[in-house]
């Protein structure tokens, strides 16, 4: 079964896209290529789109609906697919994730799963079934390898100082986590920087954030984000939203010590725990 046979369009809205792309497609007897001459993006693109790969932008389904007379119905499904809660969103961010050449991140309640420990995260699911927790563990550690290669993405990272003080399991596993923040914020394609209590509210407050830059400027590339909430949170894949949240990352990152003088604060949090 190929990928993009195992498309449930039941699962979610994106898998109705995404399903309904290969249906109309095939209906009308044309081929990748010819679909992507009609929404002006290569014969891969329109196949990755239909195996849930990639998502299309509204302009791409705009240039369907026009060919096809559909009253509007793929840039709909698009709307509704980008505005609400995809259940399967983790695998389609863990796609564009391995894909990023710039990761940004900023918590203020908890250290980022990427940038977890093993002991960490094990406190983090402490009371989770085993079999969860084991495989948590697996995931980060397949993405936290992608740090250390030569094709590593820029990583930017805001933690709140409340982050640094929150004790997660023992004393002992906050000092092992403090130190892998330390020697992973050595590296100059990483920066970790703490936002001091006395900031006071920011924009972050209002829940974590994560902006992805995939891509290439030879090929094109793009800006995905994501949001968190309780009980699930949200991809945005395009729109005014990347736009907002970029500024209210910066908003964030104005507010934070630069560098060095967050490593030192990592430090004194370090001792602390001694």
């Amino acid at each position: 079964m190929s990928v993009r046979e195992s498309i449930d369009p039941k699962s979610s809205i994106w898998g109705w896209l995404a399903f309904d792309l290969w249906f109309w497609r095939t209906q009308r007897g044309l081929s990748l290529a010819q679909v992507g001459l009609i929404a002006k993006v290569t014969r891969g693109s329109v196949c990755n789109w239909e195996a849930g790969r990639a998502r299309p932008t509204k302009e791409h389904m705009c240039r369907l609906d026009d060919a096809w007379k559909t009253g509007g119905h793929f840039e709909r499904l698009l709307f509704y697919a980008k505005t609400g809660h995809d259940p399967d969103w983790f695998k389609q961010y863990l796609q564009y994730e391995a894909a990023a050449t710039i990761i940004k991140l900023y918590h203020g309640k908890i250290i980022p799963t990427l940038l977890q420990t093993e002991d960490y995260i094990r406190g983090v699911l402490a009371g989770s079934e085993p079999a969860v927790v084991e495989a948590s563990i697996k995931s980060r550690a397949e993405r936290q390898r992608r740090l250390a290669g030569v094709d590593c993405p820029y990583l930017w990272v805001l933690l709140d100082q409340e982050v640094l003080e929150c004790p997660v399991g023992s004393s002992k596993v906050m000092i092992g986590q403090l130190d892998y923040l330390l020697d992973i914020s050595s590296d100059p394609k990483v920066s970790v920087r703490i936002v001091p209590r006395a900031a006071g509210h920011h924009p972050g407050h209002d829940g974590p954030i994560q902006i992805l830059k995939v891509g290439s400027e030879r090929l094109g590339s793009r800006e995905v984000a994501y949001v968190g909430a309780q009980l699930g949170g949200r991809l945005i894949e395009g729109g005014d939203e990347i736009g907002a949240l970029t500024i209210r990352s910066d908003q964030i990152g104005d507010l934070a010590l630069s560098k060095g003088d967050s490593r030192l604060l990592i430090l004194e949090t370090k001792r602390g725990y001694q």
